[in-house]
Parts: structure tokens; C-alpha cells; sequence
């Protein structure tokens, strides 16, 4: 396939997964006759290691398999030794094997631990807002279901312990690629113990939530920012009835994990401001609002009423602000490198406070990356071999928002400093013009820290073809006493999961950051809550993933290796951080140039 046409296939998986795949409604599409397959809605949830998964994602499969488990709970384990040979008897085949675990006030690390001690040998998939469980129509505990994901259908539901071998008859058809047939039977009464309550389905079905007091300030909070009138978001929350004829995408994407984009593993990561994801009640909240068919209550719309202030810069006002030079972007084909340079026409040393980047044309800009170029250096702009060389003060990629040092942490632009641009895009069928806005925002007087870029890379790697989880990892050692501020994980479309680990000198490790499902159209930094103190002689670990397989639907091209490079057919694996060193000062910095 050619560069061009990879990417405006890439351009129009995107759309579609904006838009009209993800319009379904209901876990099942309604009570199944005994001819007709009961449908499965996707759903994403992590496992009790932190690991992603999408049922979707496993329709290459011939079956997934699911129990419902209880750590500890008596079900649970009258279940194991069957499911574990039903496991081990499919171990060769294309069966995926989970456990879902829906008890709401369940502890993650209690459930490593028995799956540990009892030999689980599967993922524990975590369904804290139970609404998977919900959809699925899941009632007790050891209950099994075996769901054909190729289409996405209910083959089978039982009580495993009572099992009397139709598991393995329908296992081994949709193995041997035949679809079951057989209508799927009712389950007697679970014993009282057995039972999974539902008491958030149980309260919003007695008191409805409403869309004046609980669903419009949820989507205020979460959604509004970027779903308004001139926003990123393809579509604006400015009404219920659009918020109505969006629900089943809205039910969609929150049930896959999709929305809010950025979400991370709160459960090891440490604390970042402005955390992506809804809580487990809202989550509740919506879904059941949706499913009771979005009504609207009362006679005020909150989001009509809304009032959304819309800026060219989303930081406010900066105090200086430079449009880069209009770049023509042809319609095909591959656009190497620019590297621009941009006069600042500072006539004192200034301290930047924050950086802004607003592309004219978000389509075809793939990234940009701001270099300091001091006067002593000036003569090597517009040079390639400067990539790499001196201090990056700020940058964007998709989805990344703006930098911000903090009212306390600053960067150095010298009188007659200038910028070099190193600018990246691609093209997208159709001819355009992009004048990227810059803008920067200053202190008045110098900060009390002084903020640097680190990176944590790995450059040299091949990724085969077809590969769905090809790890990689890359390493800094930090020589001199830090404090972390932000991560920001980068790689491209072949990217899959990104996290961050300290390892301490004296050999105790811990997790940093960790971004099961990365997105490369939504490049977070995540700017962290408290800064963490790295002590000289600390590893930064930097671990991950490439899907080079068909199952990643923004892979340009899986048939083929991927190496290290600087387009976006090419793959790139960087950890970039924002610290600050302990020992140096902005007057240090200001005569020795650190």
C-alpha cells in the first residue's frame, strides 16, 4: 500500500471510530428468539495486573471464554479445577480465557494475590462499576459464558460446576470454525450466597438520575472542554437533544475506555492533576441515565445555558505570540522535516512560565519541537544535524495541551536567543496551508527552579510483522539529585502501552506512571501532583509495547517491519520527562547556560 494511502486509510479508521462504528445500543440487542444470536456490546476493562483489554480487539479469536470469580468466595472455587482444565485443554487453540471479577469494593492486590496462590493462570478482568457485569447479564458468581467474537455474539452461558460438557461441544465448533446453534438455556436460581447484587442498578432504577442535577455537570466537567462550539471534539455538547442522539456513542466509548482519552492505571500510578476518566458512580450515572433512553427533566437545558469562553490559546492570554511561517502542504506523499527558524526579537533575558502550540491545521501537523538557539549557536540553524542537540523548551503532538513549568519552575530564553522549529507533517489527500501560532507565557521575575527536558529511548529496534505485543524499554540514569514533574510517553501508531518506573539506588523499584492503552492522536504530558524526589543514582525505566498486527486499526501497513525513524510509517519509542536538578538556580543557570 502506498505512504498516501496508508494514511488516509489511517485518516478514515479515525473518523469511523469517531463516528458511526460506535453507535450501538444495549449489551444485547434485545431478548434473543432461539434462532437468533444474542449480541455482545464491546466493552474494556483492565485486569488485576494492570494489562488493557477490548473484547473486540480479540475477534481474530475463535471463542473468549469468561468466569465470574470472587476472590476466596466458595463458587470461585467449586469453579477452578473445572475452568482450569477447560484452560489447559484449549491452551493450543485461539481461545482467550478471563475471569471478570464485579464485586465492587473488590481489592486489586488481594486479587494478584490469590490468583497467585490458587494458579488463576488468566487475567482477572476488574468490572469495579459492574456495568459490563450488567450488560452481560451476568447473575452469580461461577457463572461461564463463551462468546464468538468474530460476531460478536453469546454462544453459551452456564454454571460451570453443573457444566455437563456442552462448554467443550461449543468450544470445539467455533475451533473448528462452525457456528453454535444451540438455543442457550435459562439458569436455575443461584443460591443466595452465589449471587452478584447490583445496588447502583438497583438505586437509579428506583430514583432515575437526572440530567439537570447529576448528567449535564458530569459532562461539564469530563466532556464540555472539548466538545463545544470551535473545540477539538467533532461534535459540541451544547444541548440535550445533541446529547441524546450522541448517547449510544457516548455509552460506547465510555464502556471501551475511549472517553476521556488519557486514561492511566490510578492504581500504580502515582497522582497526576486533571486525571483523565470518570469515577465509578459517574460512570453508573451516565450509563444507566442512557439506558433508561437519555430524558431529559425540567425546564432549564444547563448545557444551552452553558457559556464556554473560546480562545485561540486554551492558557489564557500569552504575554508574547509568533505565527511560524505559512507552510505549504502538498496533497501526497511524504513531507521530510522542516526545520524553521523563528526570531524571537528578545531584547532581555526572559523566564517562560508556560508554552503554547496551536496548529493552523490539526489534520497535517504530526508534531512540532521548539530548540533554544542562542546566539552562539545561531549559525547552525535550519541545519539537520542540530535534531537532538541543545534544549527542546516545548513541543506538541496530538492531543497534547500546552507546557507548564508552574508558578515556581521556569526555562531560560537569553537575550537574542531564537527558536529552531523542527517541524513534522503529514499529508492527507488534499492540499492545505498550516500557520502554527505560538504562544508563551512569562514570568515576572525569575522562578525558583529551573526546569529541563530528560528522555528515557529506545532507538534501535525492529518490530516483526503481525506482532501484537512487541516490548521494548529504554533507560536514564539520573546522576545528579531531581525532582520529577511530567512524563509524556511518544511513540506512533504501532504504540500500545507506556510506563514509567524509578529504580531507587538502593534497589527498592516503583511505578511512576503507567498508560495501559496509549493513543497516539492524545500525547498527554502528565504533569504530576506532587513532584517526586529523585535521588542521584536513580534509573528511569521506561517499558512498552508495539502492535504491528491488523488488530490495531491505525497500523499503516502490518505486513511489514517497522524500524526506528522519523516519519509515521516509521516508529519511534521515547519516555520524555520534565525535571528539575536540585542544585541548579536560575542565576546559575542565567551565566553558565545549564
Amino acid at each position: 500500500m502506498a505512504a498516501a494511502a496508508r494514511f488516509r486509510f489511517r485518516d478514515s479508521v479515525r473518523h469511523r471510530l469517531g463516528g458511526v462504528l460506535l453507535i450501538t445500543a444495549g449489551s444485547f440487542s434485545g431478548p434473543a428468539g432461539a434462532d437468533e444470536p444474542q449480541r455482545v456490546d464491546d466493552f474494556a476493562l483492565l485486569d488485576h495486573s494492570g494489562s488493557f483489554h477490548q473484547l473486540s480487539y480479540y475477534g481474530d479469536q475463535a471463542a473468549v471464554v469468561l468466569l465470574t470469580e470472587s476472590s476466596g468466595h466458595a463458587a470461585t472455587r467449586r469453579s477452578l479445577a473445572h475452568f482450569s482444565e477447560l484452560r489447559d485443554r484449549y491452551a493450543g487453540a485461539d481461545v482467550r480465557f478471563f475471569m471478570i471479577n464485579a464485586v465492587p469494593a473488590a481489592d486489586r492486590d488481594a486479587i494478584a494475590a490469590t490468583s497467585a496462590a490458587d494458579g488463576y493462570g488468566v487475567p482477572v478482568l476488574l468490572d469495579q462499576a459492574q456495568l459490563v457485569a450488567e450488560g452481560l447479564g451476568l447473575s452469580r458468581i461461577g457463572e461461564l459464558l463463551v462468546i464468538d467474537p468474530a460476531t460478536m455474539t453469546l454462544a453459551h452461558r452456564t454454571v460451570l460446576e453443573d457444566d455437563d460438557g456442552t462448554v467443550r461441544a461449543v468450544l470445539d465448533d467455533l475451533v473448528a470454525g462452525k457456528r453454535w446453534q444451540t438455543p442457550i438455556p435459562e439458569l436455575a436460581p443461584a443460591a443466595t450466597a452465589d449471587v452478584i447484587d447490583y445496588p447502583a442498578r438497583e438505586r437509579h432504577a428506583e430514583v432515575r438520575p437526572s440530567y439537570t442535577t447529576d448528567i449535564a455537570p458530569i459532562l461539564e466537567a469530563n466532556c464540555v472542554g472539548c466538545h463545544h462550539a470551535g473545540g477539538i471534539a467533532p461534535w459540541a455538547m451544547d444541548s440535550h437533544l445533541m446529547v441524546q442522539g450522541f448517547a449510544p456513542m457516548i455509552r460506547e466509548v465510555v464502556r471501551t475506555r475511549r472517553m476521556p482519552p488519557g486514561q492511566i492505571d490510578q492504581h500504580v500510578s502515582r497522582p497526576v492533576h486533571q486525571v483523565a476518566g470518570l469515577t465509578v458512580e459517574e460512570q453508573q450515572k451516565l450509563i444507566h441515565w442512557i439506558d433508561a433512553g437519555a430524558p431529559k427533566d425540567g425546564d432549564v437545558d444547563p448545557l444551552a445555558d452553558q457559556t464556554v469562553a473560546v480562545s485561540t490559546f486554551t492558557m489564557g492570554e500569552p504575554d508574547l505570540v509568533y505565527t511560524i511561517p505559512a507552510q505549504q502542504i502538498p496533497a501526497t506523499g511524504l513531507v521530510d522535516y522542516r526545520y524553521i527558524p523563528l526570531r524571537l526579537g528578545l531584547e532581555e533575558d526572559v523566564w517562560v512560565r508556560a508554552m503554547e502550540f496551536v496548529p493552523g491545521d490539526r489534520q497535517v501537523l504530526h508534531h512540532v519541537i521548539a530548540y533554544v538557539q542562542t546566539p552562539a549557536d545561531r549559525g547552525q540553524a535550519g541545519r539537520r544535524d542540530t535534531v537532538g542537540r541543545g534544549e527542546s523548551i516545548g513541543g506538541f503532538a496530538p492531543g497534547r495541551v500546552g507546557e507548564d513549568f508552574g508558578e515556581e519552575g521556569g526555562r531560560l530564553l537569553q537575550k537574542g536567543a531564537n527558536l529552531l522549529l523542527q517541524m513534522h507533517y503529514t499529508t492527507t489527500g488534499k492540499e492545505t496551508v498550516d500557520e502554527t501560532k505560538i504562544g508563551v507565557y512569562l514570568h515576572d521575575a525569575p522562578p525558583k527552579y529551573v526546569m529541563k527536558e530528560v528522555v528515557a529511548a529506545q532507538r534501535r529496534f525492529m518490530v516483526p510483522p503481525h506482532v501484537k505485543d512487541h516490548e521494548l524499554a529504554g533507560e536514564q540514569f539520573i546522576e545528579r539529585d531531581a525532582y520529577l514533574y511530567a512524563m509524556m510517553p511518544h511513540m506512533h501508531y504501532r504504540g500500545k502501552r507506556m510506563s514509567y518506573t524509578a529504580r531507587y539506588p538502593d534497589g527498592t523499584e516503583e511505578v511512576l506512571l503507567s498508560v495501559p492503552r496509549y493513543d497516539f492522536n492524545w500525547q498527554f504530558n502528565y504533569q504530576l501532583e506532587e513532584p517526586v524526589f529523585i535521588p542521584a543514582g536513580t534509573t528511569i525505566v521506561v517499558r512498552g509495547a508495539m502492535d504491528n498486527s491488523d488488530r490495531n486499526p491505525g497500523n499503516p501497513d502490518p505486513s511489514r517491519p517497522v524500524h526506528f525513524g522519523l516519519q509515521t510509517q516509521h516508529e519511534m519509542f521515547f519516555g520524555f520527562m520534565t525535571m528539575r536538578y536540585v542544585d541548579v538556580v536560575p542565576q546559575v543557570a542565567a551565566t553558565a547556560g545549564d
